[in-house]
């Protein structure tokens, strides 16, 4: 297990010095930020990728003509005489011969480990972390949003697009200033090549079935996500969780949100004010749930989760308010596309799981033909067979797992087609549909059996609908 890894190397994590050798894993986005923040470092860096056709090698060796680049399955070759190995999120912790390198003393650690201990030392930022299944890019960029309308300066970085390494390469180069707050949206594989959890304030905002291809079952995902809790600061704990409100009974500066009405002055939740629904941080009233421009009780909770967590650096004001209130959502979450023959298109696709597709078809106000499909982590979609049953017409399926995906979900009696590409999809679902309903695309699945990744499927699904007019 990495946490045990973790637990034994956490004293004594050394930072690359100078003349020291150091292993990138990962020719992402991520693993080039990590190659630039070393570069003139006076270190050795080695790229290694497993994918011989990985996208980032062709603007790696342009960048860094002499490099050694390693490509296609790792072998312990290339783990031989390095000083420290630095994985990018995309790299399985299965590929890596941790045990090996536990014996040899070779620390194993990822971006946001440089980053925290890099603040740490030298910068001192105040740093919110957040991480959950589902939501985590939402409560990340209203966060960012709150901060800003209180004239702060903030940078959202970490799983929502933006390497946190290449802030602090534009900081040492003069290309900008440090900020007042980063905003870490942090996955589980960025949380599992972590040691430091120095955070102003952290939040799980949920845990349901996910990424069961790269944990050894549900515990353990669940248990890496609880790891943000481990360091100082404040904890913003979601109570309506029963799994993270367990996980977290005996932590110290716990803030809670829920739908619920709150019962202290440091809960945040939801209480019926004169026939309206209102955010409320104990009696104090914040602003009407109706007012949100993103639909629906999960962003709700999103929004108690943000308000929690800015509460930590500011004062939930008028400005704050102001600032979340003209919030209006992400690209590729419930994002309408077009009217078609009466029929209305949603792009769902950040929906990478079967946790967020059923809040997706919970929220629809009429019946809708649902597009499904990809690479489904090893989940189970019994629990959408109700919703489909109740608010589904048809459902059409892609990808690598569509088989599967049926054998899920054909108890719910509704039909099921199933297309070779989206654009085949589209097609079915737009005939199926009729007047009035709406073509809701959220595949609950990973997307990299047939995309880049999911804005490149929910960019493909729009111009599929486009192509309808």
């Amino acid at each position: 297990m990495m946490t045990s890894y973790i637990d034994d190397c956490l004293d004594a994590l050394p930072v690359a010095a100078k003349g020291q050798i150091v292993l990138v894993l990962g020719a992402g986005k991520t693993g080039l930020s990590i190659v630039r923040w070393f570069a003139g470092k006076g270190v050795t860096v080695v790229l290694a990728d497993s994918h011989s056709d990985a996208p980032g090698i062709a603007q790696i060796r342009q960048e860094f003509p002499k490099m050694t680049i390693y490509t296609g399955p790792f072998n312990d070759c290339i783990f031989t005489d390095v000083d420290m190995v630095v994985s990018s999120p995309g790299v399985p912790l299965k590929e890596i011969p941790l045990q090996k390198l536990k014996k040899s003393g070779v620390p194993v650690i990822g971006d946001v480990e440089i980053f925290l201990r890099e603040n740490v030392r030298q910068r001192g930022g105040n740093v919110i972390a957040i991480t959950g299944t589902n939501g985590k890019s939402t409560v990340t960029q209203m966060v960012e949003s709150v901060l800003n309308a209180c004239g702060l300066d903030v940078v959202a970085v970490g799983n929502i697009g933006i390497p946190v390494l290449d802030v602090l390469v534009q900081i040492e180069l003069g290309l900008r200033e440090m900020p007042d707050v980063f905003v870490l949206e942090l996955s589980s594989f960025q949380i599992d090549t972590t040691y430091s959890f120095q955070y102003d304030a952290s939040v799980v905002l949920n845990v349901s079935e996910d990424h069961l291809d790269r944990y050894r079952d549900f515990e353990a995902y669940m248990q890496s996500k609880f790891r943000i809790y481990s360091g100082r600061g404040a904890k913003v704990v979601n109570r309506d969780d029963l799994m993270i409100l367990n996980a977290t009974s005996d932590l110290n500066e716990v803030i809670t949100f829920g739908l619920s009405p709150p019962d202290t002055d440091r809960s945040w939740g939801v209480s019926e004010i004169a026939g309206d629904q209102w955010i409320v941080r104990g009696q104090q009233q914040i602003c009407r749930c109706r007012d949100l421009r993103v639909p629906g009780a999960h962003n709700v909770c999103n929004a108690l989760a943000a308000f929690a967590l800015c509460s930590t650096l500011v004062c939930v004001n008028e400005a704050a308010v102001k600032g979340l209130l003209s919030y209006e959502g992400l690209d590729h979450r419930m994002q309408w596309i077009a009217d078609v023959s009466g029929v209305r298109f949603y792009n769902d696709s950040k929906a990478t799981n079967v946790s967020a597709t059923a809040a997706a078809i919970s929220g629809m106000p009429t019946r809708c033909v649902l597009l499904l499909g990809g690479q489904s982590k090893k989940q189970t979609f019994d629990a959408l067979v109700d919703l489909i049953r109740q608010k589904v017409r048809a459902v059409v399926l892609i990808g690598q797992d569509a088989k599967l995906i049926r054998q899920g979900i054909e108890s719910s009696g509704v039909t099921i087609f199933e297309a070779s590409d989206l654009k085949s999809a589209v097609r079915i679902a737009s005939r199926v549909a009729e007047p009035g309903e709406i073509v809701l695309f959220s595949p609950a699945c990973a997307s990299f059996d047939m995309f880049e990744n999911y804005a490149h499927r929910g960019d493909v699904f729009a111009d599929a609908v486009r192509s309808l007019v």
